[in-house]
């Protein structure tokens, strides 16, 4: 079997989505597959999977020279693009790759190879099969994901995690974390995020004082894994974060607005998806052309905490 190695997308939920993809690959191209892993989580890739990694930098000139000769020594036969961009392709045929396999988009076919049509990115299926047609492997459904394991961090066991950020915008928060914390008063929080949701992790801990423990802006990528592995469950707006704690396999509420369930729902079978069947939704803006919000508004924190409680009740039957 030819060595390949797979290019992965640098958002750290798409990431994720990704990596399932390739960890269930047939162990003959297991052994056999290098991945290039965008620098910024490369600790977080070692953390989640066994296979040998290449870190992506390119933050200047000599980072991406060093990356390009790092991959031309491994002699790679293929190189699986799951990013369509056009300078993911152009990478790839700098470092000498002999096949190219991806999406032609971005005006990007004729540095491929092996060039797949861009209607590949199909929203109304999941984004896993896409990666899984990039990678000719058969797709399986997101909710097959038995999770991984990784060490908890027992300082905050049993907690519940809320993830209230969302970098993407306004259009995928969901401002009801307060009223949630109040309806879930017999459990711990622990908020993580980045330092810009400090905010919103201040709402939280105004409506349970005592009860909160905000680390917004103070954990890495692999310490937020370990956190969650030791939680009761996750609550987390669509993010990377929801995609971790799905990817870990512990409980998670993902709560979508304006973004679609149908194509990027957390994977994994204790993985719970809410979202408000809004005629505008969805409509994959980063803000609201209404400015009314109600994809997310309408998702009652109610209806939240009735959820995450049949949820973990299920999960410990």
């Amino acid at each position: 079997m030819n060595p390949s190695v797979v290019l992965l997308p640098n958002w750290i939920g798409d990431m994720l989505l990704a990596l399932s993809i390739v960890t269930t690959l047939p162990e003959n191209r297991r052994s056999n597959t290098t991945l290039l892993v965008p620098k910024q989580m490369a600790s977080l890739a070692g953390l989640l999977c066994d296979l040998p990694q290449i870190a992506f930098a390119r933050a200047d000139e000599a980072e991406r020279r060093r990356t390009v000769a790092e991959v031309r020594a491994g002699g790679f036969h293929t190189m699986y693009l799951l990013p369509f961009s056009f300078s993911s392709a152009w990478f790839a045929m700098k470092a000498g790759v002999p096949v190219r396999r991806g999406m032609s988009r971005e005006m990007r076919r004729f540095l491929l190879t092996d060039p797949l049509p861009g209607s590949l990115r199909d929203k109304s299926r999941h984004i896993t099969c896409e990666y899984a047609e990039i990678l000719d492997t058969p797709c399986r459904p997101p909710e097959a994901w038995r999770g991984v394991t990784v060490r908890p961090d027992e300082r905050h066991a049993g907690s519940i995690v809320y993830c209230p950020g969302a970098a993407y915008g306004p259009a995928k928060k969901w401002t009801h974390f307060p009223e949630l914390a109040l309806m879930q008063a017999r459990h711990d929080i622990v908020v993580l995020g980045t330092a810009a949701d400090g905010e919103s992790a201040r709402e939280i801990a105004d409506a349970a004082p005592g009860r909160v423990t905000d680390l917004t802006g103070r954990t890495s990528l692999t310490e937020a894994a370990a956190i969650m592995a030791g939680a009761r469950s996750v609550v987390s707006n669509d993010s990377g974060l929801m995609h971790l704690a799905g990817y870990i396999g512990v409980p998670v509420i993902g709560l979508f607005g304006s973004t679609s369930p149908v194509w990027t729902r957390p994977i994994g079978k204790r993985s719970v998806v809410m979202n408000s069947r809004e005629p505008c939704a969805p409509c994959f803006e980063r803000t609201c052309r209404y400015r009314h919000y109600r994809c997310l508004e309408s998702i009652a924190p109610e209806a939240v905490a009735k959820a995450e409680a049949a949820l973990c009740a299920a999960s410990v039957s």
